[in-house]
C-alpha cells in the first residue's frame, strides 16, 4: 500500500517530464547536436522552434491568403494577456512569397529577457505586420497559450545542453 501512495504521488514529475519532448537531431555542417518542437499548429498556421549552439530559431510559416510576401522590414508584435504589454520582434529571415518568417534569440548560458518574458505571461496573439500589406493577427485559444507557454519554457530549458 506503501508503494502504491508513493508512485501516485511522483505520477504528476513523470507527467511534467514527458511534456518537454524535444527531437533530437544533428547539424549537418558542425555536426554539433540540435533540438526542434516539430511543427505546432496555431490557428492552421505553423510554428517550430528549432534550437542550435548558437540560437534559438521561432520559424513561423503563415498559411493565409492575406499574408502576400515577407521582407526584412516585417514586424511581429506578441500581444500578453491583459492588452497592455506588447513586444515588437523583425524579420530576421530574408524576402520571400511563402509566408515564412524568422525570429531568431541568441542562445547563451543566461535567457534573453524578452524570451524569459514569453514564459511568464500567457501569449494572447501574435500579429505580423508589413509596410505594404494590412496586418495579419493569429488570436490564439486558451489551451494554445498555455502550450506555446510550456512549449517556450521547455525550449528554455533544453536549449542550454546543446551549448
Amino acid at each position: 500500500m506503501r508503494y502504491i501512495i508513493c508512485f501516485l504521488l511522483m505520477l504528476p514529475l513523470f507527467a511534467a517530464a514527458q511534456d518537454c519532448a524535444l527531437k533530437k537531431g544533428q547539424d549537418a555542417i558542425t555536426s554539433k547536436p540540435t533540438l526542434t518542437t516539430g511543427f505546432i499548429d496555431l490557428q492552421g498556421n505553423t510554428l517550430s522552434i528549432d534550437i542550435s549552439s548558437k540560437e534559438i530559431d521561432f520559424f513561423f510559416v503563415l498559411n493565409g491568403a492575406a499574408v502576400k510576401c515577407l521582407d526584412e522590414e516585417t514586424e511581429l508584435t506578441v500581444v500578453y494577456e491583459g492588452g497592455k504589454l506588447k513586444q515588437q520582434f523583425k524579420n530576421y529571415g530574408s524576402m520571400n512569397c511563402d509566408g515564412i518568417f524568422h525570429l531568431i534569440f541568441k542562445n547563451s548560458a543566461y535567457t534573453n529577457s524578452q524570451l524569459q518574458r514569453m514564459t511568464a505571461k500567457k501569449i494572447v496573439s501574435i500579429q505580423f505586420t508589413s509596410g505594404t500589406q494590412k496586418p495579419f493577427i493569429i488570436s490564439l485559444l486558451p489551451d494554445q497559450q498555455v502550450s506555446l507557454q510550456n512549449t517556450i519554457a521547455c525550449v528554455i530549458k533544453e536549449s542550454k545542453t546543446v551549448l
